[in-house]
């Protein structure tokens, strides 16, 4: 290590493996500190003694220079790299696929163009003219922007920066949303059933059986492998909210019949598929919702609000109803931290929720789906298809 003969503070060494590095040596009150300035091949003498008289100068006078420009780094964040942290949080919670790729989609959709603005330069009056920019879109689409953007202006204000100013999300007045909120009449699901009977496809007629009699998500539904079946319940290890939120779902007599027939319909379409409903897709299982136009205005979550109806009606207290729906419990309800229901108490209602749908169907002389194939499988036993029934059926 050498000294400057000229320049008070500054120093030079040399590692065994590198090349030598300058290096600022000054004191802040009673603070000593060390900053190295740059390899000797990257940075002139001239350049290193003014760097070091600019720095010792502000430490004269009580300033760190260095310490000021890692505070204006860290508060001179971008939207585009709050929203990289903001994914990397959610990653690391184990947030559903979905969530990502929907706000991936939003974010080259709607923010991406403002990626290089600071979060501190955002004002009220930014945000209420993107917002209404991008309703051009969608009122839904811009709503799902705005929301993502006040989600991701909220967590950098918690974990990345100091003294933010207010979210200028607040300015935000959200388009009215079409949505139908739809719940089949019991008036109306012995129509909507038979029309699910007709379906060509055997795979998407047991697909859309499923929706009705488990109350699953659309996704969870499609994406069932055959080792989530496993001792009486069905497994969804990657359900909305991520993996922090995975449940069983007690498998009811009926849904074991339609499992059953989803492995017959699959062992002679795609014998040899993980999936219990595959397709031709790019994914392997269902996914685009083809049988809209066989009976329209019947989308998937109507019938996952049709089957909460059902839990309702047949009795089903609330706790039970969330549990089965895999809704998150009221955090302001004391109560629900103390119901903890029995695995043994959740199937019953489940079962008297199958029971309760499979009336409804066999009431108005669209024979029951238990009545049906009671007969043709007195004693069924669900397991996971095995490689050797795959290979005997293809």
């Amino acid at each position: 290590m050498v000294w400057d003969t000229e320049t008070r503070g500054l120093g030079a060494y040399r590692g065994k493996t590198t090349s030598g590095s300058f290096f600022v040596h000054y004191r802040v009150g009673r603070r000593q500190r060390k900053l190295t300035l740059g390899r000797v091949n990257e940075l002139s003498v001239a350049d290193a003694r003014a760097r070091t008289v600019e720095i010792v100068a502000a430490a004269h006078q009580g300033r760190d220079l260095v310490d000021e420009r890692q505070l204006a780094e860290r508060t001179r964040l971008t939207l585009s790299n709050a929203f990289s942290e903001y994914t990397a949080s959610l990653t690391r919670k184990a947030a559903s696929p979905k969530t990502l790729a929907l706000n991936a989609h939003n974010w080259r959709k709607m923010l991406s163009p403002h990626g290089g603005r600071e979060l501190r330069t955002l004002t009220r009056r930014d945000i209420r003219s993107w917002h209404e920019g991008w309703g051009s879109i969608g009122p839904t689409a811009a709503n799902q922007g705005a929301r993502l953007l006040r989600a991701v202006y909220n967590f950098a204000d918690k974990r990345l920066v100091d003294d933010l100013p207010a979210n200028p999300c607040v300015a935000v007045e959200f388009f009215p949303e079409r949505g139908t909120r739809r719940v089949l009449s019991w008036e109306d699901l012995p129509e909507w059933w038979g029309q699910v009977l007709t379906l060509s496809n055997p795979v998407r007629r047991s697909y859309w059986k499923l929706l009705l009699f488990s109350g699953l998500r659309m996704t969870d539904a499609a994406t069932v492998r055959w080792e989530d079946l496993r001792d009486g319940v069905l497994h969804r290890p990657n359900p909305k909210g991520g993996r922090t939120r995975a449940y069983d779902l007690p498998l009811t007599r009926q849904a074991q019949i339609i499992f059953e027939e989803a492995r017959a319909a699959a062992l002679q379409l795609d014998p040899k598929s993980p999936w219990v409903f595959p397709a031709d897709s790019s994914f392997g299982h269902v996914q685009n919702m083809r049988e809209l136009k066989a009976f329209p205005g019947v989308w998937p979550h109507d019938l996952r609000r049709t089957y909460a109806t059902a839990c309702a009606e047949a009795g089903v207290d609330p706790y039970t109803i969330k549990l089965l729906l895999n809704h998150a419990m009221d955090k302001t309800d004391v109560t629900s931290r103390y119901v903890q229901p029995s695995a043994g108490h959740v199937a019953n209602a489940a079962q008297r929720v199958a029971d309760f749908l499979d009336g409804k169907l066999e009431f108005v002389g669209n024979a029951g789906l238990t009545r049906r194939l009671r007969r043709s499988l007195p004693q069924l036993r669900l397991e996971p298809c095995r490689s050797e029934d795959r290979r005997g059926l293809s």
